[in-house]
């Protein structure tokens, strides 16, 4: 790439952040975020979004928040991924988000067969990424879960239970495969 064409790739990045802070004024976007195209983010009153400094968030991003969502720095969310927070989502800096990657902070209850799911209300609990962890084509993590610092998650994986630090986890349910690290 030569110099202009990284000068003008950096004049519309900059462009784009801008439009997303005028856009989104709730938002709290950090320094030299990437912000593609078609990010749709939903803030419903009370809710609170906070992107850390050089995050990308590429190509059709879905947010609904009603909660907290907090994003670290560096973090890469690839394309058409969807953030659901009604109590919080973190995510820790340096983590990677591949495409179509889903976390959701609630679910529907469905404790009374006799009411329709959708009248019965949804039961929260707050997801946590650590940093440095990398989070595999289409992943989804569910409700109340823990994700140690560190970790790998394989395509396709379904989290539905807590996952340590330094593990490489994989399948549905995701179960730890092994320790990342020396050893």
């Amino acid at each position: 790439m030569n110099l202009l064409s990284r000068a003008a790739a950096a004049a519309g990045r900059r462009w784009s952040l801008a439009f997303a802070r005028a856009r989104f004024a709730k938002a709290r976007f950090g320094r030299a975020c990437d912000v593609r195209r078609r990010l749709t983010l939903r803030q419903y009153p009370g809710g609170q979004v906070a992107f850390g400094e050089r995050c990308v968030l590429d190509n059709d991003l879905t947010i609904e928040c009603w909660g907290r969502l907090r994003v670290g720095d560096r973090v890469i969310f690839g394309h058409h991924c969807t953030l659901a927070a009604r109590e919080s989502i973190l995510i820790g800096d340096d983590s990677m988000l591949a495409e179509m990657v889903s976390i959701r902070d609630h679910d529907h209850a469905f404790d009374d067969p006799t009411r329709p799911y959708r009248e019965q209300g949804v039961v929260c609990a707050p997801v946590r990424i650590g940093r440095n962890v990398w989070l595999g084509a289409k992943v989804t993590v569910l409700k109340g879960i823990t994700i140690g610092d560190n970790s790998v998650v394989g395509a396709n994986a379904v989290v539905t239970r807590d996952l340590p630090a330094n593990c490489l986890a994989a399948g549905v349910p995701a179960r730890v495969l092994r320790a990342i690290g020396p050893g």
